[in-house]
């Protein structure tokens, strides 16, 4: 989950694919049929991962610096990775892998300490080894999915409206001896992927991080293969300053607009809001080895089925537009009329809502042994929503295309800085008196505007999952507030420590709330780059909580 340069990319190539392993009697490539039991979605398989306690102390806790992942220039090339490999050994349903290499993955939604999602590499340690043709495995928390079932449900719809798509299945996994519940085990998206569903290897495949085809946005493409230099990227985003009467004659000569379509309006019907569409986030992209024009693959689709509006407020809450693509398309006549089509032919043929439920049934039966209430109340949640979402849809079929917003800038500059001397209690959050509770004296600037304060209250306690947070209300105008607030981790509420604003120990945002916001909370900018100094603190209820906050406000400069 994310809230989240003219020209070639350039980054260097991985090793290229051995294309001499494909089979010279099938055509078929490494990881093909003989790897379909690895995926068997009717079984719930036994992952065992081994490795020494101390590799896995130190895999467990590798994360992005959440400032730094967005501090200036965040876009000037791909998001680079914090994650080391560690030997490890793997066992799945019985079955030794022998030594290999494991590490963390994911950007930010879905890296916790206590579930981290997995890579295996099976070759690290042993150079050419493979399990059932496959060098690479995949195991996904599912951070963001109580039901731990969204992943596999979403990548075999994506399947079914004809897209290149991982195969996935469930997996129960241990590591050392330490029950983490329920994963999804997905195949690797890579060349070999692409290869097996179309029968050649893509001339060109990239990974999508906060990417687009837009000035600006290219350089965060990550090359997957030897030969991807970006060339293909630019001339798509030169191709879309293309006028209407050109616009899709030319985006077809380096775009398959069928295919793009048809993926665009699956992530819609999916609900992936946090996808290329949604967020111009988690897919990846390949010059087709046919005729070199660019698909999509859709990946970490752990939110899906969600009706709620995730795509803005101005749009239908069953179309992504969010991409430049996207969002260049809907405002294009033929580009709309192609999406509604394509909605269309997807709900009549290609969603079979029926299938989706028995599926969901079948997996809560499967993981049933090994579930707990949350991941009940996850499926059945799960169940409402499928159910939901194509009425959901057909609902808002013909209705008004509001402009879309594109999705905004992402890197942050120092606009400011927030100062908030404090004394209050432990557990008078939530329970006290949050607009006038105890002694706060804050100090806001914000692009050059200082903001006098009329009134304010600092309050302290509980978060989720036992973390602490600090919170100050004030008054800067009759209807009109100002709330810098941390979510930070319990114990470090001590007497003399400053609890850094990094991501990592804490994590800070300003809120704002007036009329222009509907009386509702807004997230006005981010707040980092200092510290939360304790002068006195303790986390029993009524125990003192003094001290100063210290940050940079980090935003989009006027």
């Amino acid at each position: 989950m994310l809230l989240i340069l003219v020209g070639c990319v350039s980054p260097a190539p991985p090793s290229p694919a051995d294309t001499s392993t494909e089979s010279p009697d099938t055509g078929e490539f490494p990881g093909g049929a003989e790897a379909d039991a690895v995926y068997d979605i009717a079984v719930l398989h036994e992952v065992v991962v081994t490795l020494a306690d101390a590799d896995w102390a130190s895999l467990r806790v590798q994360e992005r610096n959440f400032y730094e992942l967005f501090d200036e220039g965040c876009m000037d090339g791909p998001w680079g990775s914090p994650y080391t490999w560690f030997e490890a050994e793997v066992e799945i349903d019985g079955e030794a892998l022998g030594p290999v290499g494991v590490r963390k993955k994911g950007l930010l939604g879905s890296v916790t300490a206590d579930r981290p999602s997995l890579r295996v590499s099976v070759d690290h340690v042993v150079p050419g080894a493979t399990y059932h043709g496959l060098e690479k495995l995949v195991l996904n928390n599912g951070r963001q999915d109580p039901s731990r079932l969204r992943t596999c449900l979403a990548h075999q719809f994506f399947s079914d409206a004809g897209l290149v798509a991982p195969r996935c299945a469930l997996a129960h996994v241990t590591v050392n001896g330490e029950d983490l519940g329920v994963y999804a085990q997905t195949e690797a998206i890579d060349e070999l992927l692409v290869a097996r569903d179309e029968g050649v290897l893509p001339r060109a495949l990239y990974e999508g991080t906060l990417s687009d085809f837009r000035e600006g946005w290219l350089a965060t493409f990550e090359a997957e293969s030897v030969g991807a230099d970006g060339a293909e990227l630019a001339a798509v985003s030169d191709a879309l300053l293309t006028d209407d009467d050109g616009l899709l004659a030319a985006l077809d000569e380096l775009v398959d607009l069928d295919r793009y379509v048809t993926f665009w309006v699956a992530e819609s019907l999916a609900g992936h809001w946090d996808g290329y569409n949604g967020n111009t986030n988690n897919f990846y992209v390949y010059a087709s080895g046919a005729d070199g024009r660019l698909r999509f693959i859709a990946s970490g689709p752990d939110s899906v089925w969600d009706s709620r509006t995730p795509f803005g407020a101005a749009s239908p809450l069953w179309v992504a537009t969010s991409s430049t693509l996207a969002n260049r398309l809907i405002q294009h006549t033929e580009g709309r009329e192609r999406f509604l089509a394509e909605m269309e032919r997807q709900l009549d043929e290609v969603w079979n809502e029926d299938a989706r439920i028995a599926q969901i049934d079948a997996w809560a039966e499967l993981v049933g042994p090994v579930d707990d209430a949350t991941q009940r109340d996850g499926i059945a949640s799960l169940r409402a929503l499928v159910r939901q979402r194509a009425n959901d849809v057909d609902a808002s079929l013909g209705g008004r295309f509001d402009s879309p917003a594109l999705r905004g800038e992402l890197c942050w500059t120092d606009i400011g800085v927030v100062t908030v001397d404090f004394a209050t209690t432990w557990g008078s959050y939530p329970d006290g008196d949050l607009f006038t509770g105890w002694a706060a004296a804050p100090y806001f600037e914000i692009n050059g505007t200082e903001y006098a304060t009329l009134e304010s209250g600092a309050s302290a306690g509980w978060a989720e999952e036992g973390g602490g947070l600090w919170l100050t209300i004030s008054r800067i105008a009759e209807d009109t507030w100002l709330a810098p607030y941390v979510v930070f981790d319990e114990a470090l509420a001590l007497p003399g420590t400053d609890v850094p604003i990094d991501g990592v120990a804490a994590t800070a945002m300003l809120l704002y709330n007036s009329p222009e916001t509907g009386g509702a909370w807004t997230n006005a900018a981010y707040l980092g780059n200092g510290t939360l100094h304790f002068d006195d603190a303790g986390t029993r209820a009524g125990d003192a909580v003094v001290g100063r906050l210290d940050v940079r406000v980090l935003g989009q400069a006027e």
